[in-house]
């Protein structure tokens, strides 16, 4: 029986991880959100599963056949699921976009929405296998985009993408910025919390070790603003593919104890060194958000930003920190060094980004307002389903 054709249950599939980070803590707590409103929710979850997670029990998690859902058990395991279950509504990340929004939109689920948190500019960037495959792969990519109902953008540079790169109409596109938990609201990171005393205070820097990131450029500018002031350090929080380079870079330029590289460490210690940090440093050259950007602000720490993509949306210049131009170590260095040689603006600064987390990046807040969206565009879409003898059914616990 077509899908169109069954009856519609008030079920929600979301397509993530589930690992203890953000992204996957915000969307588990989505779920928790629409059940509270009367829906079923199944998180269709791929790769490790980190059982720190907490996820509602309410909230039934199935598993793909594959780490990553991109193979022919993975089609026929979700189209399967689809048929059994019925859902109102699809909802997708990263790489379960491809099948999730192909085969809803084949089975004519009504509402399809993908979240799109990746700039196409930033891929390009790190790209490192055949010009042709990128090509093929871009252009393979416009398929899935050709089924969704709405593409959730989680910046305006993000929404541009989507439309520019895949060919999304813009009355699909809606804008979310990312939202993280008040870690204030987390003991166990108050108490762990080592606020150091402010000349010895570290610049931090946060993310994964790629080109797009623009590590090289913030070991530029550390070089300029040791030779101003000898004491000055910087810590780097991370893997990838770029980082030995990054500390070569780092030896060939005198930088020594200045310039330390810590590798992956646990969430809450990276919030902690955060909330001891001077300022965090944000050099991307190209980024479609930057949820470093609204963790730094959670703990009242101001950023130093590349004016680009969505981190140009999230700092106000000379108010929650300052932006630069993107690449351009000279101007970061001064950046660096005004912040450093004036601890009253680091303390309104900080303050000021505490606020502007509070106001509009504190994940209560905003898992409410995506969860009354999402209902109201169910409502919308099922509207017609009722209207042709569809109807929805009362939703029913699945079974893993």
């Amino acid at each position: 029986m077509n899908h169109a054709q069954s009856k519609i249950t008030k079920t929600i599939l979301i397509g993530t991880s589930l690992r203890n980070l953000p992204i996957q803590r915000h969307f588990a707590a989505l779920g928790r959100e629409l059940i509270n409103s009367g829906y079923t929710v199944a998180l269709i979850v791929y790769g490790p599963v980190d059982a720190s997670l907490e996820v509602d029990p309410r909230v039934s998690v199935l598993n793909w056949p594959s780490p990553r859902p991109t193979h022919l058990a993975d089609v026929l395991f979700f189209d399967s699921a689809v048929r059994r279950l019925r859902p109102c509504c699809l909802i997708s990340n990263f790489g379960a976009r491809n099948i999730m929004m192909t085969i809803g939109g084949l089975r004519r689920v009504p509402v399809r929405i993908h979240w799109h948190h990746t700039l196409s500019s930033q891929i390009e960037n790190d790209w490192r296998d055949s010009p042709l495959r990128l090509r093929w792969l871009k252009l393979r990519a416009r398929i899935p985009f050709r089924f969704i109902t709405h593409a959730v953008a989680n910046s305006n540079a993000a929404k541009q993408d989507v439309m520019t790169a895949f060919g999304v109409p813009a009355y699909k596109c809606q804008v979310f910025w990312n939202s993280v938990e008040d870690p204030w609201s987390q003991p166990a990171l108050v108490s762990s919390s080592k606020i150091s005393a402010p000349g010895s205070r570290p610049f931090l820097c946060v993310g994964r070790f790629a080109a797009s990131k623009g590590q090289d450029v913030l070991l530029k500018a550390m070089a300029q603003v040791t030779a101003r002031h000898p004491t000055a350090n910087i810590e780097f929080i991370g893997e990838g593919v770029t980082k030995n380079a990054c500390e070569e870079m780092a030896r060939k330029m005198a930088l020594g104890d200045r310039c330390r590289f810590r590798g992956l460490l646990p969430h809450p210690e990276v919030l902690a060194r955060m909330a001891g940090a001077l300022a965090v440093v944000v050099p991307s050259r190209s980024e479609a958000f930057g949820l470093v950007n609204i963790e730094s602000m959670s703990v009242g720490i101001p950023v130093i930003g590349s004016n680009t993509g969505g981190i140009a949306e999230i700092v106000r210049d000379g108010v929650d920190g300052f932006l630069f131009p993107s690449g351009d170590s000279e101007a970061l260095a001064s950046r660096m060094m005004t912040l450093l040689e004036n601890e009253p603006l680091q303390t309104q600064m900080g303050a000021s980004a505490r606020r502007r987390y509070m106001d509009y990046f504190e994940s209560n807040r905003a898992v409410q307002t995506q969860a009354r969206w999402i209902i109201e565009q169910v409502k919308k879409a099922v509207a017609g389903f009722a209207s042709s003898g569809a109807g929805m059914a009362v939703p029913t616990r699945i079974v893993n």
